[in-house]
């Protein structure tokens, strides 16, 4: 696991910054789209807690956030995902499989190079590398859509 630990680092950076595109967000705008075809705030964090938590334990977590809604843009950009969540509880929900994933990976640690058997083709290295960028990209994803929601996100 050695190789891999400033990958883990990594990771925890991304999902430090995404709580920064939730701060000062409304309970109300947590779910908005800010156009039919552009996702929610709720639904991006929805994407990412789904393939972490997808990535990490395959089928077996269970949270609010990983309904199979949330796992593709084709899949909810038609039937909006939208839960009975405010901006705190899906970032803290966001932060618990974030720390699920990694509490599971230290107990069970994997070679860069090991198949993942949650996903076909992947090793656990490229997993852990893929997921950093996945969830940095729809970070950014957050705050454009705040953006366009008229907001003023913190410096990032």
């Amino acid at each position: 696991m050695a190789n891999l630990d400033l990958l883990i680092k990594a990771l925890d950076t991304a999902i430090w910054e995404t709580g920064e595109a939730f701060k000062g967000l409304d309970d109300s705008d947590v779910w908005k789209r800010p156009d039919t075809k552009i996702l929610s705030v709720g639904e991006l964090a929805a994407h990412v807690a789904y393939w972490q938590s997808k990535s990490f334990f395959g089928d077996s977590f269970e949270s609010p956030l990983t309904s199979m809604a949330a796992r593709y843009y084709s899949s909810n950009v038609d039937t909006p995902y939208k839960l009975e969540m405010g901006a705190e509880a899906v970032y803290n929900e966001m932060k618990r499989i974030h720390e699920a994933c990694k509490t599971e990976f230290e107990a069970h640690p994997h070679d860069s190079d090991e198949a993942n058997p949650n996903r076909e083709g992947w090793t656990w290295g490229f997993t852990v590398e893929y997921q950093v960028f996945h969830i940095a990209y729809h970070c950014g994803q957050m705050y454009s859509v705040r953006h366009l929601l008229g907001h003023k996100t913190v410096d990032n």
